[in-house]
């Protein structure tokens, strides 16, 4: 449990039906308004971090998957004569 010295107040400005839906909720659930707030924003912290992570790797995928087609098309052959492509098939299936 975090000690009350770890906290800092803060004012935050919503609108009024957000704050009776806030507070009709932790009426009925029987947690505080903080404690609804700190969780809400904990989760949406997470979810944006996990979203952004998410782009990231698709964006690394694509990247990925651009090279490898531009390798197949310039078909090189590597110095055990195995093709650009061949190499890129047994790193797939390596997985």
């Amino acid at each position: 449990m975090v000690s009350i010295m770890n906290y800092k107040r803060i004012n935050i400005t919503i609108p009024e039906e957000d704050l009776k839906k806030i507070e009709e909720f932790c009426g009925a659930e029987k947690i505080s308004k903080s404690f609804m707030i700190r969780e809400a924003a904990s989760k949406y912290i997470s979810e944006v971090r996990e979203q952004k992570e998410k782009e990231k790797k698709k964006k690394q995928i694509e990247w990925a998957l651009e090279a490898m087609e531009k390798l197949r098309k310039k078909n090189i052959k590597f110095k055990d004569g195995k093709t650009a492509e061949e190499l890129i098939r047994e790193l797939r299936d390596s997985r």
